[in-house]
């Protein structure tokens, strides 16, 4: 014959209401009356406290940026959207040594000294100026590039570029107008961070990527190539 169970038995503490009954109800002692008056006076002072704390970032925001502000400026910076290997495949026809592979790669070695295995530098054959970087994170890639450092030749992290991206940077602000970050990353923006570095030149640019047309959305850009080409005349630090 089959074994018979027998009942499980607990030595739990059983309850002798149900769980809803067992929970404390809540006692509100001289509750505020909710009136239509109450409901206008929170909402003043409610619009009084934006108003106050709109006033008190204005140090944090930046001359200008309405340039950025508004569906309009967002539609008209949108344009030509790339992906970095596009962009880079542009720069390689207009013959700047540049890859999307990585020059510098890890590889694991053998320590002459110790005998242990050990994370080693190895640098490509071609020696690209600059180059992608083999990882994407949250859609951006970055960008190195050789550079002098303390007389020594070393690669050096510069930018990065949004996987694809358009062609000019579209700003995120918060509640009180206050710039957070980039909402969309323009490749123009990289380009122009890397002729800031001297990775790359202006006219290096122009011959790759054609001058921009002149307007709104690259007014910006031209001032940023101004104030560039003023500190290597040495008019400004």
């Amino acid at each position: 014959m089959p074994e018979v169970l027998s009942e499980i038995r607990s030595n739990l503490k059983r309850s002798p209401t149900d769980y809803d009954a067992d929970l404390p109800t809540p006692v509100v002692t001289n509750p505020l009356p909710y009136t239509e008056e109450s409901s206008t006076e929170l909402m003043e002072a409610e619009r009084r406290a934006f108003e106050d704390n709109y006033a008190a970032a204005h140090a944090q925001r930046w001359e200008g940026q309405e340039r950025w502000m508004g569906r309009e400026n967002e539609e008209m910076r949108l344009v030509n959207i790339l992906h970095p290997h596009a962009i880079f495949q542009k720069m390689k026809d207009a013959g700047i040594n540049c890859s999307i592979e990585p020059q510098v790669t890890k590889v694991w070695d053998i320590d002459p000294k110790s005998g242990l295995s050990v994370l080693c530098s190895r640098t490509r054959a071609g020696g690209a100026r600059f180059w992608l970087h083999d990882v994407i994170i949250q859609q951006c890639v970055g960008i190195s590039a050789w550079v002098w450092q303390d007389g020594e030749r070393v690669a050096k992290y510069i930018t990065y570029m949004q996987v694809p991206g358009p062609e000019w940077s579209v700003m995120r602000f918060n509640e009180y107008d206050v710039p957070t970050c980039e909402k969309y990353r323009g490749w123009r923006t990289a380009l122009l961070k890397l002729m800031m570095d001297g990775v790359l030149t202006v006219e290096e640019v122009n011959k790759a990527f054609g001058e921009p047309t002149v307007g709104p959305a690259s007014d910006f850009y031209y001032q940023q190539l101004a104030e560039l080409e003023e500190i290597r005349k040495g008019l400004r630090k």
